[in-house]
């Protein structure tokens, strides 16, 4: 997952922006890179764009409505509404805002969801630096990810072995929540019942692990 995911509606500074991160990325980090895209009208599909994408930080900008998408609509949300909701699944994860806005009172208002917000100048001006702080928190992430897969790994063993305590399965569904897999419906009483319903998800969260230890080992 040493990926940077970068998120701008303006193709022409989006793409420019993408190739002077990754010659700068080719130069000092090279095993990282960035993948760009514009904006996905449904917030929705971030988490598996970042998860089919290896990515382990997250570069937004704040105006994402002022080009079209590709289907000739607009997105009806900004960076700092996309980072709100980011944050419902992600509270971890290394998002930045680099934008060439004046800071506006909505803006103000989500500083505290990113891990950093900058204007494209200050960002400019010392990109080694700013590139080093991204990188080291995405292996950051990265690191407590691959620890947390694991996790996973041991906790559906103890599930589908029936010998798992409650603390167990609420400590598997939190860790299903930030790896964003689906988890089971926590209304099933009878332990029969459990296991059945249990069965039907338990190939599902290893066809998943299976994909996440491929993206790892990449």
């Amino acid at each position: 997952m040493k990926n940077i995911g970068l998120i701008d509606d303006k193709d022409k500074s989006r793409r420019a922006f993408m190739l002077k991160l990754n010659l700068e990325l080719e130069k000092s980090f090279p095993e990282w890179k960035v993948i760009d895209s514009k904006p996905f009208k449904e917030i929705k599909t971030y988490h598996q764009w970042i998860l089919e994408n290896e990515i382990s930080v997250l570069i937004i900008d704040e105006r994402l409505d002022e080009e079209k998408l590709d289907d000739g609509s607009y997105v009806t949300y900004f960076g700092s509404d996309l980072v709100k909701e980011l944050r419902v699944f992600l509270k971890d994860f290394p998002i930045y805002c680099i934008t060439n806005i004046e800071i506006t009172e909505q803006l103000r208002n989500a500083l505290g969801y990113f891990n950093l917000t900058l204007s494209r100048k200050s960002f400019d001006d010392d990109i080694y630096n700013y590139l080093n702080l991204f990188i080291k928190s995405g292996i950051s992430f990265y690191t407590e990810f691959k620890n947390e897969l694991s996790r996973l790994g041991e906790l559906s063993v103890l599930i589908a072995s029936g010998k798992a305590t409650q603390d167990n399965i609420k400590e598997l569904q939190s860790i299903q929540t930030r790896l964003i897999i689906p988890h089971f419906s926590e209304d099933i009483s009878s332990r029969e019942s459990y296991l059945s319903e249990l069965e039907k998800q338990i190939d599902a969260i290893r066809d998943m692990q299976e994909k996440l230890v491929g993206y790892l080992n990449k």
